[in-house]
């Protein structure tokens, strides 16, 4: 599904990566486990088109998505992600509900009579009380927000869904439970999970296939 040839990036004279190569394959989870500050979280921008690299290519489905002076937005809607900060998703000043409505506005997701059928699609796959549409961000707890933004991110259907760190405000067997949730959703759509990490057990316990990064480089974990 994504295939990342020979990719570097550096960052003020700083290098991140160098000529790393990986794939991630269709209906799996692939995580990257390393240390903060490793380049995982780079990796995650790179695929998205927030940055661009340095050098090298990067593919959905043999399509270029990726190099040094492109990114294709259009494509890269394929590619979605949910930040450690779920918040950052949402307008502190907008409920949750409106905000969810405009993106399905936006993308063009449903009819205006689907609408309320989409919404209770996705609130029931993640298991989120459709209740807690209706409150401001800042009335709901770290847990709930993630929910939500997992949620905004899965109804854009996307082939890939990159979590960074994005279940970290969960204890360990919630993380478990809502990743079980989010892939069993995604699989629906024919996707595939990428998992940024600090946890080993977590990749370990979850993950179809695990990278590390040491020295700038990608390696595949044994």
């Amino acid at each position: 599904m994504v295939e990342v040839k020979n990719l570097s990036f550096s960052y003020k004279e700083k290098l991140i990566l160098s000529n790393a190569s990986f794939c991630i394959k269709d209906a799996t989870i692939t995580s990257f486990y390393s240390p903060s500050g490793s380049g995982k979280s780079t990796i995650a921008k790179l695929l998205t088109g927030i940055l661009l690299p340095s050098s090298g290519e990067i593919f959905l489905y043999g399509k270029l998505l990726s190099s040094k002076n492109h990114y294709d937005r259009k494509n890269g809607l394929k590619i979605q992600m949910v930040y450690q900060n779920p918040t950052s998703s949402f307008d502190s000043e907008q409920k949750l509900i409106s905000s969810i409505i405009e993106l399905i506005k936006y993308h063009k997701l449903c009819t205006k009579e689907q609408r309320s059928e989409y919404i209770k699609e996705f609130a029931t796959s993640l298991n989120i009380d459709q209740d807690i549409l209706n409150h401001l961000p800042t009335q709901i707890s770290g847990g709930e927000a993630q929910r939500i933004a997992l949620m905004k991110a899965l109804m854009l259907k996307p082939k890939v869904l990159i979590l960074d760190e994005a279940t970290s405000m969960l204890d360990v067997s919630t993380q478990a439970n809502v990743i079980a949730l989010v892939k069993r959703k995604i699989n629906e759509l024919g996707g595939s999970i990428l998992l940024i990490t600090h946890d080993k057990a977590l990749s370990e316990c979850l993950s179809d296939q695990i990278y590390t990064i040491k020295q700038n480089k990608i390696e595949e974990y044994k």
